[in-house]
């Protein structure tokens, strides 16, 4: 019972930072004021890295770079015994090398006199025809067996081919049984995504006041369609949006600054919606519509018999 309690502890306590992994938003801050661009990565409270070197990451950096800079322990000289040693454990293995006795060279040649009669008696000893005569048999079964299996492998590719020319229009339907049932989740992973306190401060200069107006209107009308078309896709929370051009100066300003969010929670709640919503949109109603055509074909088999 108490291995049991420990288990379920571990389990709920599993469950738990999963939870929160998925609850708390993962992002940033981004900016770009005077020229100068600085950036910071979130994870809920826990800063991960910022533009200044800080954050868990520099500080492991900061971290290796100290391991680094640690002088290193000298080594130990070796003793001079051991050197002794293996000097004199050479000495003797060489020593037992040479006591070992060599074996006659006559003995070698009758050795190989023997085996070279045993092989020509094997030769021209009748069995071995008999063995050829049964191995060119089998080649012979063997190759009428390939060139069957060949007939037939032929056969289930053109059959293969012709239900390729069948299942096309099922694949396609697939492919927008897929499209039709993930529009909605990705839709939801977009809106995940959360843009806030948004501030864009642009000042659009020139020195004559005609080309002036002209990049005022190109930029004004960038800004603020993009602006829309992003407020249809992400989530996004304005702070202040001012785009003002500023005649008779050579140099404009480019302020923009935000913060984006997102919950890896909106990925698990879109998966489960994708997969809802393919199983009874497009998988099973296609399962019982081919169950009911076998089912018809069947019955016609049946009659005509």
């Amino acid at each position: 019972m108490i291995i049991l309690k420990i288990l379920l502890y571990l389990l709920l306590a599993v469950l738990g930072i999963l939870l929160l992994v998925l609850i708390t938003p993962a992002g940033g801050e981004f900016s770009y004021i005077d020229g100068k661009f600085s950036y910071k990565v979130k994870l809920w409270i826990l800063n991960l890295i910022d533009s200044d070197g800080g954050g868990v990451y520099g500080w492991w950096k900061k971290r290796k770079a100290n391991k680094k800079d640690k002088p290193e322990k000298p080594k130990k000289p070796k003793r001079i015994r051991e050197k002794k040693k293996k000097e004199r454990e050479k000495y003797e293995w060489e020593n037992e090398l040479d006591s070992i006795p060599v074996n006659n060279i006559e003995d070698d040649i009758s050795s190989a006199e023997t085996l070279a009669k045993t092989i020509e008696n094997e030769i021209n000893d009748p069995v071995s025809d008999s063995v050829e005569e049964e191995k060119a048999k089998n080649k012979d079964k063997n190759k009428k067996k390939v060139d069957i299996n060949e007939d037939n492998i032929a056969e289930e590719d053109n059959s293969q081919s012709d239900d390729g020319k069948k299942t096309l229009s099922d694949k396609v339907e697939f492919l927008v049984g897929i499209w039709e049932s993930a529009q909605r989740p990705l839709l939801k992973i977009f809106k995940g995504f959360k843009l806030k306190d948004l501030y864009i401060d642009f000042v659009i200069a020139d020195d004559d006041a005609y080309d002036c107006a002209l990049k005022y209107g190109k930029y004004s009308t960038l800004v603020y369609n993009g602006i829309a078309f992003f407020s249809q896709l992400f989530t996004v929370r304005l702070k202040t949006i001012d785009v003002h051009p500023q005649f008779g100066v050579s140099k404009g300003r480019w302020d923009a600054s935000g913060k984006l969010y997102f919950r890896l929670g909106t990925l698990v709640i879109a998966g489960a919606w994708f997969l809802i919503t393919y199983l009874f949109r497009s998988f099973l109603p296609e399962k019982l519509r081919r169950f009911r055509i076998k089912h018809k074909m069947k019955k016609s088999a049946a009659r005509q018999k």
